[in-house]
């Protein structure tokens, strides 16, 4: 690795990390994520860091918590989970509620805090032939619940068909502007081995992304830097430098299934390279310019349900 703390590299890591402490397997309670993400935001390396994620069933305790925080005049970004992943009918049923919420909670702190990004996921029974007619309905009740104006990640579940999911979730972006963006979600694990997807999918996940021209957004699993075997869960764990860097690699790039899948599974950290130049992986390099555009205009980051692990292990790397 050369030229710690290139441009490149705070190109690539701008706002990476979306924090997500209230989930598995950190699991905190709201206080506990709400003051961790306080004492992040002023850290040195707070630049790294993203919006605080929340399920919108929970933010009125939200507002409880963060009040001591926005009151005397911070202001938060948040991303929202919203619908449901249960199935398709309580997915829809449940936007109303959230709507209310997200309303009041904004209210409640007009100025200081900013709604910026919806998640939604796909119920599996949602993601059938019909698909194309359940997205729009549910982004009908989505903007029936005021939650408009926005950047929205659908998120595709393990177990359906990824491509016809995305080319449904692509023409609903093709005609569909009451939200600032619409784009697609991938999780790349969880707290059990078969909720980490195999490299093969996470690259063909990419790679129709890219050449649909739709955002892409990451969640779970991505704690740490490079694809390595973690003791628990027993699996081999994804890399964000990998996930990232194979998206870089497509977007600037036009790089091919094969190419993502062997970057996806790399496990040297010594093969990912930032410099003033731009970012390499082995032999690919990608100019600073056009890794800035990638991540402006293709990938939005990730959620980690910790900021430590990520910073930690960069810098035990020498990137920071």
């Amino acid at each position: 690795m050369s030229d710690v703390d290139s441009s490149a590299f705070r190109s690539f890591m701008g706002g990476l990390v979306d924090y997500a402490g209230l989930f598995p397997p950190a699991l905190l309670d709201m206080t506990a994520a709400v003051d961790e993400y306080a004492g992040h935001r002023a850290e040195q390396e707070s630049w790294m860091l993203g919006r605080f994620i929340v399920p919108a069933g929970r933010l009125a305790e939200l507002e409880e918590t963060c009040a001591r925080y926005l009151d005397e005049g911070q202001e938060w970004t948040f991303s929202a989970l919203v619908g449901g992943r249960d199935d398709a009918a309580s997915a829809l049923a449940a936007v109303a509620a959230q709507g209310r919420a997200a309303a009041a909670f904004l209210q409640r702190f007009e100025g200081r805090a900013r709604i910026e990004v919806l998640e939604a996921p796909v119920p599996v029974d949602g993601s059938g032939t019909n698909v194309g007619e359940f997205l729009g309905r549910y982004v009908d009740s989505l903007a029936s619940a005021g939650l408009t104006d926005r950047e929205l990640y659908l998120e595709v579940l393990p177990g359906v068909d990824d491509s016809r999911v995305l080319e449904a979730i692509n023409v609903l972006a093709s005609f569909e502007s009451r939200f600032a963006r619409i784009g697609a979600k991938l999780r790349c694990g969880g707290v059990t081995p078969e909720a980490f997807p195999s490299c093969e999918r996470v690259a063909g996940f990419i790679d129709r992304c890219r050449r649909l021209g739709l955002p892409l957004k990451c969640t779970a699993g991505l704690h740490h830097p490079v694809r390595h075997q973690a003791a628990e869960p027993p699996v081999m764990m994804h890399g964000f430098l990998n996930v990232f860097g194979a998206g870089i690699l497509a977007h600037a790039l036009g790089a091919g299934i094969d190419v993502l899948t062997a970057c996806i599974s790399e496990t040297d950290p010594g093969a990912f390279a930032f410099s003033d130049d731009g970012f390499a992986w082995r032999d690919h390099l990608v100019p600073a310019g056009a890794l800035a555009q990638a991540r402006d205009g293709f990938l939005s980051g990730f959620g980690s349900c910790s900021f430590d692990e990520p910073r930690d292990d960069l810098r035990a790397l020498g990137l920071m």
